[in-house]
């Protein structure tokens, strides 16, 4: 079978290259610029961080690109309340664009237009130092969108060690065809829960969330071929292993009113890195929107075993299409592998950490 090619059709459309998206990266680097040069902005340095530092981005269904920037000023974090350089930021960037800036819990937003629609959007986060003297002391992010909210803080934070913890997955040259699924993998799961979920409110499961439990939980799917003397890969495998590891996270939470099983999923943030406490991912999802999320997985893993037990490839081409989108490509049946009249599902063996 050569389902695995259509996979990686699948992931080469779906797949961030920012390079290309180079427009995305200038409007950045004009904004950083502009606070570079502007009066009362303390010294800062910048580092990407979210998708973009992970190498995890995905292609957005509705086309408004964004890139996240973090912004590690050089002051001390008890120097100054948590919207004071976010009311600078913002004023500073207030009127740069037709859109403007908003701020939000956690960064500041600047968003662009092409073509007389949103097209591009860059977060602006704030960090500062507990001892600027010190750049391995306690970094604290500004949260909040006004000063009298009750929620506005400095929250302890280790974005770049995040970042880390998620590059390191996989980590050398000898690993980088399993990394490399690896990061399929995590755009597969985040395509698919685009097109489930509404992105407004907190109905969407976090993407931080899916990719903190694969570098935990996710193994490589791959078996040796002894006459091309190298790793063959399976990602339909390694998909539906990854969705039943997900789907395990998930616990009985009572039933509610309207008789309604619920459940919950809870993830925290490593141990290990300096955030605060109470760092479950899915915090921010009730009851109901988790007890979505695991309906979805439940049918997730079902119809993928479902693709799995398809003996023919352009049926199974036709399962993964409505399970991931248009983009997930249905050949011609004259260009497909025929029904095989002994199919046997492939095995597979899980490569090492």
């Amino acid at each position: 079978m050569s389902l695995q090619k259509y996979f990686k059709e699948f992931n080469e459309k779906i797949k961030m290259d920012y390079d290309v998206k180079s427009e995305l990266k200038d409007k950045r680097d004009i904004l950083l610029e502009i606070l570079r040069n502007a009066e009362g902005i303390p010294a800062f340095k910048k580092f990407d961080q979210g998708s973009y530092s992970m190498y995890l981005g995905v292609e957005p269904l509705d086309k408004e690109y964004d890139i996240d920037v973090g912004l590690r000023f050089q002051v001390n974090c008890d120097d100054y309340a948590p919207m004071d350089l976010k009311d600078k930021i913002y004023d500073l960037l207030k009127d740069h664009t037709d859109y403007g800036a908003t701020i939000k819990k956690p960064c500041v937003t600047v968003t662009y237009k092409k073509d007389g629609e949103a097209a591009y959007h860059v977060d602006l986060v704030v960090y500062t130092y507990a001892d600027k003297d010190d750049t391995d002391s306690q970094l604290y992010l500004a949260r909040g969108k006004n000063s009298e909210s009750d929620e506005t803080c400095w929250e302890k934070s280790d974005p770049v060690g995040l970042v880390n913890y998620v590059n390191d997955k996989y980590k050398g040259d000898d690993a980088k065809e399993d990394r490399e699924q690896f990061r399929r993998i995590i755009r597969y799961f985040k395509r698919w829960k685009n097109k489930k979920f509404s992105s407004s409110g907190n109905a969407e499961p976090p993407s931080i969330g899916i990719t903190l439990i694969a570098v935990d939980k996710f193994e490589v799917s791959k078996k040796y071929d002894y006459l091309e003397e190298k790793y063959i890969y399976d990602d339909l495998d390694a998909v539906l292993n990854f969705a039943k590891e997900i789907k395990d996270l998930f616990k009985f939470n009572g039933i509610s009113e309207s008789g309604r099983c619920l459940y919950s999923i809870e993830y925290d943030l490593p141990s290990e890195l300096k955030f605060d406490e109470n760092t479950n991912v899915f915090k921010k999802m009730s009851d109901n929107y988790m007890t979505d999320f695991k309906e979805k997985v439940d049918a997730l893993v079902t119809d993928l075993e479902a693709v799995k037990n398809e003996a023919d490839e352009v049926e199974q081409c036709k399962k993964l299409n409505k399970i991931f989108g248009d983009d997930f490509p249905i050949p011609e049946v004259d260009n497909a592998a025929k029904q095989q009249m002994c199919y046997i599902p492939p095995t597979s063996s899980s490569g090492a950490r």
